[in-house]
């Protein structure tokens, strides 16, 4: 049906972007986004060529209202492991809460089915895990400050380390019922980053 006046390019975004997540890029037609948004096909491509351009929008719409809601604690001036361990939970918490099976992480279920001959949606990915890496660095360069445990280098490997694991642990998510399952996987991924960094694990 046609797009109601009052329904904004932000609800149409934020509409596609719950159907891509729930069902995936691939898998998902343009007729299935006319049904899940109520916009119809000639209002979207109004606003977008296609449906891989309305996917790029999804994807940085999901950094503004998935990722930076609690990936930012890591981000900020002074963060320490315990707020990476907050980010953990944080994000077990919010697949916990979906109605149903958990979805695990958009970019991640995209990169799982990601065509290698697409370049530009690789990028918007290639942003999300920068996006990681950076952050856990940076709070791995401030405790190893205090500890010189690791090499500069070391910091960056624990750093990369680290984000595969986090894409994993949201990955093996989407087939776990259990959320307590997750957990202890986080705990674990925390008691090996504060082993290396010779700190106390948070908490």
């Amino acid at each position: 049906m046609p797009r109601p006046i009052s329904q904004s390019r932000t609800d149409l975004v934020d509409n596609a972007l719950a159907a891509f997540w729930n069902v995936g890029f691939q898998a998902i037609s343009m007729g299935d986004l006319v049904q899940e948004t109520g916009v119809s096909r000639g209002s979207i491509y109004s606003d977008f060529k296609g449906k891989r351009e309305l996917f790029h929008a999804c994807l940085a719409r999901y950094q503004e209202v998935a990722v930076t809601p609690k990936f930012a604690r890591v981000e900020a001036e002074g963060a320490k492991l315990s707020e990476i361990k907050q980010f953990l939970e944080d994000g077990i918490a919010s697949q916990e809460s979906f109605d149903g099976p958990m979805r695990g992480c958009l970019v991640v279920n995209t990169l799982a089915q990601l065509d290698p001959a697409d370049k530009e949606t690789k990028q918007y990915l290639d942003f999300h895990t920068t996006r990681l890496t950076n952050g856990f660095r940076t709070v791995f360069e401030r405790e190893n400050a205090l500890t010189g445990a690791l090499s500069d280098q070391d910091v960056i490997a624990l750093a990369e380390f680290t984000t595969t694991s986090v894409l994993g642990l949201w990955s093996i998510s989407r087939k776990i019922t259990d959320a307590d399952e997750m957990r202890r996987y986080a705990d674990m991924l925390m008691s090996l980053i504060s082993a290396k960094l010779g700190v106390e694990c948070p908490t």
